[in-house]
């Protein structure tokens, strides 16, 4: 994959203090060289004149850098960086050093911060000494963060069908998110994955079906205490929907995909009669994002998440609270990656569960072209005790937020008869603190999981983006 790239400039009053900031740049670029997942741009001369300072930045930006750090080492005019970063079109780090290398360093920056400031420039605002290892950790999230933002400008999160359920929180005001985010969203109908995987052969889609089983550790091919089995061709199935899905990312430079998979996709009456679960289960194992419900700004979500942390993430819904308030249940209908399952619990393939008689739906929503001839869906567990972030990008316009909040992974809490919660991927998640603030301030019931802690990055994202960030510390 692609790394992100920093760029360094150090800037300096002509012959003021020069060998000492010279010795500053010659440790950044020893500093940066051990960071095996950025690249780095050092500018090697200190720059002392403003036509240096504009041309060097200028030219970082051409050759592809995602951020640029302005480092002021001594007392400078202000328009060294200012007329540098007035048509530069990427995030920039001013970093005013608090060393006594030359009096008005700190002051320099200072005042150079308030003025960009009132332009109205984003940029990230750091001061301290040369060596504050927590500012260089600060830098390397953020220039994290500016190459996630520009590696998913043009996007296409296409939404296979149309809304899912009459969910209003699944869709978006294209325009708006446009503007803002720089994706786009095209829309494709059933019909298209459906012709697809009529030139599927058996035996192509076969070789995926084998590769996938041997991920279990069980396959109940029937469960006896309902009767419900797995069709024959259920497996194979999936496999032909999981090839085509790919067939059409190809076809349409698609990036993410956002799929209406009820009831055209789970009913016989519109000509397909299994769940898409275990396809989608299959498309993010392999990279192809994918969420289900035609669920937009979760789609979105999951395509940030993936792009920033490099790993695979967990689209889930908020199903249960714990009787003491401090624990979240979360699950979904097969949709996660295997490689995030819990391997010292069973990993499992079960029938589709029988979800009828919830109006509004077709009657063989979820349940195949018989009473008790099902599809599949994957079951597994989340490792317990681990930090996670868990977040959803909302709203439209004014109010289009980041709500992210992070916890830690616990066992799910689901009755023992509560088919759907046990039957499927799912966690819990374990909160410090009033977890009636999060609940309060979410933006919608799917939530997207990554494990590890991504708040600072995500809060540098939304300052980029320009939109609303909320933050809820239950770890």
């Amino acid at each position: 994959m692609e790394k992100p790239k920093l760029g360094v400039i150090a800037l300096a009053k002509y012959n003021h203090q020069k060998d000492e900031i010279y010795s500053m740049v010659a440790y950044y670029k020893e500093r940066f060289a051990k960071e095996t997942e950025i690249t780095v741009d050092i500018c090697e001369k200190v720059l002392f004149d403003d036509v240096d300072v504009i041309n060097t930045a200028r030219k970082m930006e051409i050759e592809g850098t995602d951020a640029i750090v302005f480092i002021v080492g001594t007392w400078i005019f202000s328009s060294h960086i200012i007329s540098a970063v007035n048509d530069l079109h990427i995030p920039f780090v001013l970093y005013g050093l608090s060393d006594k290398i030359a009096n008005g360093n700190f002051g320099a920056s200072i005042q150079i911060r308030y003025v960009l400031q009132e332009m109205g420039k984003k940029f990230l605002y750091l001061y301290g000494p040369a060596k504050d290892e927590n500012n260089i950790q600060k830098i390397i999230k953020y220039v994290h963060a500016s190459w996630t933002k520009n590696s998913i400008r043009n996007a296409k999160i296409a939404t296979i069908g149309g809304k899912c359920m009459m969910m209003y929180q699944t869709q978006v005001n294209e325009f708006s998110w446009k503007k803002t985010f720089g994706v786009d969203f095209p829309q494709y109908d059933a019909v298209q994955v459906f012709s697809e995987m009529e030139n599927i052969s058996d035996e192509e889609a076969q070789l995926i079906a084998d590769e996938f089983a041997k991920q279990f550790d069980r396959i109940i091919w029937k469960y006896d205490e309902t009767g419900e089995y797995i069709a024959k061709d259920a497996i194979l199935s999936q496999a032909k929907m999981f090839l085509a899905f790919k067939r059409l990312a190809k076809i349409y430079n698609i990036s993410v995909f956002a799929n209406k998979c009820m009831p055209e996709m789970a009913s016989a009456r519109y000509g397909y009669k299994y769940a898409a679960c275990m396809a989608t289960c299959m498309l993010n194992e392999a990279g192809y994002i994918t969420a289900c419900e035609a669920d937009l700004p979760a789609a979105f979500t999951m395509l940030l998440l993936t792009r920033l942390t490099g790993k695979k993430v967990f689209f889930a819904d908020i199903a249960r609270l714990s009787s003491d308030k401090s624990k979240l249940t979360f699950f979904n209908c097969g949709t996660a990656p295997i490689s995030l399952a819990d391997r010292k619990q069973p990993v499992e393939l079960w029938p589709t569960p029988d979800t009828t008689g919830d109006e509004g739906l077709a009657n063989e929503y979820l349940t195949g072209g018989s009473d008790k001839e099902r599809g599949a869906c994957v079951r597994f567990d989340l490792e317990s005790g681990n930090p996670a972030t868990i977040m959803r990008v909302g709203g439209n316009d004014e109010t289009l937020r980041f709500h992210v909040a992070t916890a830690i992974t616990c066992p799910r809490e689901v009755e023992k008869d509560e088919i759907l919660g046990q039957r499927w991927p799912g966690f819990g998640l374990k909160f410090n603190g009033n977890i009636d603030e999060f609940i309060r301030n979410t933006v919608g019931h799917h939530y997207v999981l990554v494990h590890g802690n991504y708040v600072e990055e995500l809060r540098y994202l939304a300052e980029m983006y320009g939109v609303g960030f909320t933050y809820f510390c239950g770890a």
